[in-house]
């Protein structure tokens, strides 16, 4: 006799992935999942910008393929101006680690992603700019001593304005069975010269148990900040990890 049962189960080790910028090459596992839940805030000298909430849903396709799908409710409020709210850009991709070596210590993936707007008014109302991009990184983490070290570099491709080069690294270290702490350095800027953010940030995944792990961070720009270079941003939220399995009964509980 087949039964479906909820089966919680963590996934690969990781320093990148939420909540920071830079994403690492672990995957759920086959046939979990990874919900990350959080809210953002990025605050500029006339601006503030929120994601309340910013929805992440991973899913694992064998030991090394994931399903991803992201997408913020967006908020925006401005000195003077009226807040202004809707859904930002839908942004599904597949990542595959496509190296996995244990006795080095080293995983290298892939993870191309297409970003589009919703059906909804956020482009008439200033959100989101229009367009489709492609975005393809590729994510290394390599084990240095009692560190975990998970730099990634990615391009977005864009037939407008709106193509970028991007990179991060992520530096943490599991303190105890429960706490990883890390930091963040990150890069981006657009081709044609008009946005760049150059910023700095440090975090923490805190596990509540192997089914819930609170997830904090928090950076600031190394420039002055600017339209396009945030005073402070951060990120707060929750992973909730499950997976919904076949599990076969042994006999003795398949009796009446």
């Amino acid at each position: 006799m087949i039964a479906v049962t909820a089966v919680f189960s963590p996934p690969a080790a990781a320093q990148g992935g939420p909540p920071f910028i830079t994403t690492d090459p672990g995957t759920p596992g086959d046939g979990n999942w990874e919900i990350n839940v959080m809210s953002y805030s990025e605050r500029h000298p006339a601006a503030r910008i929120f994601d309340a909430p910013l929805l992440d849903l991973n899913y694992g396709v064998g030991s090394r393929i994931q399903l991803t799908y992201e997408v913020p409710y967006l908020v925006v409020g401005t000195d003077g101006g009226p807040t202004r709210s809707g859904l930002g850009k839908s942004l599904p991709g597949v990542k595959w680690r496509f190296y996995d070596n244990d006795e080095n210590h080293l995983q290298i993936s892939v993870f191309p992603q297409l970003e589009f707007n919703n059906p909804d008014r956020s482009l008439q109302r200033g959100l989101v700019a229009y367009g489709t991009r492609f975005y393809l990184p590729v994510e290394i983490e390599k084990k240095v001593g009692p560190f975990e070290v998970n730099p990634e570099v990615g391009y977005y491709f864009s037939n407008r304005a709106g193509s970028e080069w991007e990179a991060g690294v992520v530096v943490g270290n599991e303190v105890s069975k429960r706490l990883e702490l890390d930091g963040e350095l990150y890069s981006t800027a657009n081709t044609n010269g008009l946005n760049h953010w150059n910023s700095y940030d440090a975090g923490a995944r805190y596990k509540l148990s192997e089914h819930f792990i609170v997830l904090i961070m928090a950076g600031s720009s190394f420039n002055r900040p600017s339209s396009s270079q945030p005073q402070f941003f951060g990120y707060g939220g929750m992973q909730f990890l499950f997976s919904m399995k076949h599990k076969k009964e042994s006999p003795a509980e398949s009796e009446p």
